[in-house]
């Protein structure tokens, strides 16, 4: 993974317990909203570690953790956010 994208640090206690998918692309500010995201998601464009997430409900927890200890969260092509549990 690129050093070079913006990291957002999330706390560990969250990640274990499982943070809605939602929530966290409004956390990373990827959207402005749980609407505006919940939006993006029906429409295909995001994706965790570069695999595409179509349900809204998702919980996003330490299982989607990568071996560099972080999670990619993309939305659209051009839009790369590192999740790190601190």
């Amino acid at each position: 993974l690129a050093d070079t994208l913006p990291t957002v640090e999330v706390a560990s206690a969250e990640l274990e317990a499982g943070i809605g998918l939602l929530g966290l692309i409004v956390k990373a500010g990827l959207a402005a909203s749980n609407g505006e995201a919940r939006r993006h998601v029906q429409g295909g464009a995001v994706k965790i570690n570069d695999a595409g997430v179509s349900d809204e409900r998702m919980s996003v927890g330490t299982a989607e953790v990568t071996a560099d200890g972080v999670i990619k969260l993309s939305l659209g092509k051009k839009k790369h956010i590192l999740i790190k549990p601190v």
